[in-house]
């Protein structure tokens, strides 16, 4: 049987650095002086980059942490401190935005730009991928993992394609139906014990087409173990996108797709209690939470496990 595998090659070099110290900011209102710091070094940063006048040497960036509150979303971050998705996301090694969320401990520096984990990526690499020169690239402590650095790249943004993975927009909903388990640690059915479940289920009647969450190039098509049927798409940045437990696969392996074409039906193939569609994104191999994509799936909720 075939079996997918995606192997990632990574050139890793262990750097002695201690865990960043982060400034805490208790409030996003000028009542806290840690805020008014952020905001204030933020604001002249974000309008250096309006104004497309850049420092001739920057230094490293300091970095603040804030607890997520209650009503609270990367909207919210932004609005009150000048930042970007980009700085946010690239610094705290967010996927998606939608996993700034409620009561979740998120790094904010007081310079826009974006961050790369020194042990995936080359200094000269960046400089050539941004067209930045490569002296002025800066290393800065980790603040979410001790002995380890992060290239920082002041006042550059992400490209827009990038930058648009990481709002989730690019990425549709594969099908409207019943979601019946979710990512993370669940009950396993057929086990009864705790296993992790590296995508979500949707429960819908059997033969309902299942739709491509986002246009690229079929890498898989066919069975494989538990997964039944099974699609696999590749797009864009290392993303990937699985579809399985189908009935029928209605594409073929290397066929180029667009967002929305019927890739197969939903089934009962592989390890099942019922028909449903199990879906993934992933991202170097990665399994990354579609639920962390604002308004990706909009339907009903049971207690009952796929």
């Amino acid at each position: 049987m075939k079996k997918f595998i995606i192997y990632l090659f990574v050139s890793i070099s262990v750097l002695n650095l201690a865990k960043a110290e982060s400034i805490s900011v208790r409030n996003l209102n000028y009542d806290d002086a840690a805020f008014v710091s952020l905001s204030e070094s933020t604001i002249e940063s974000k309008n250096r980059m309006i104004k497309k006048n850049m420092l001739e040497e920057y230094t490293s960036p300091s970095i603040y942490s804030y607890t997520v509150k209650k009503g609270e979303d990367i909207w919210t971050i932004i609005a009150k401190t000048s930042l970007n998705i980009d700085s946010i996301t690239t610094l705290n090694r967010f996927d998606f935005i939608g996993m700034v969320r409620e009561e979740k401990e998120v790094f904010l520096p007081d310079t826009l730009g974006i961050f790369f984990d020194a042990r995936e990526h080359e200094k000269e690499e960046l400089a050539q991928r941004f067209s930045f020169n490569a002296a002025h690239i800066l290393m800065v402590e980790d603040p979410l993992e001790s002995e380890n650095t992060l290239y920082f790249l002041p006042e550059i943004k992400l490209p827009f394609l990038e930058r648009t993975y990481r709002t989730g927009v690019v990425f549709h909903a594969p099908l409207m139906g019943i979601k019946t388990s979710g990512y993370g640690t669940r009950i396993d059915p057929f086990v009864n014990e705790d296993t992790f479940h590296g995508g979500i289920d949707i429960a819908a009647e059997e033969g309902k087409v299942v739709h491509a969450s986002r246009g690229g190039k079929v890498i898989y098509a066919d069975a494989s173990d538990g997964y039944g049927n099974l699609v696999i798409i590749k797009h864009e940045l290392g993303y990937y996108t699985l579809y399985g437990h189908l009935n029928e696969i209605s594409i073929e392996m290397d066929q180029i797709i667009e967002t929305g074409q019927a890739v197969g039906t939903v089934g009962t193939t592989g390890r099942t209690t019922g028909p449903h569609l199990h879906f993934e994104i992933r991202r170097y191999n990665q399994p990354l939470n579609p639920e962390n994509i604002p308004f990706f799936l909009i339907h009903g909720e049971t207690e009952k496990k796929q």
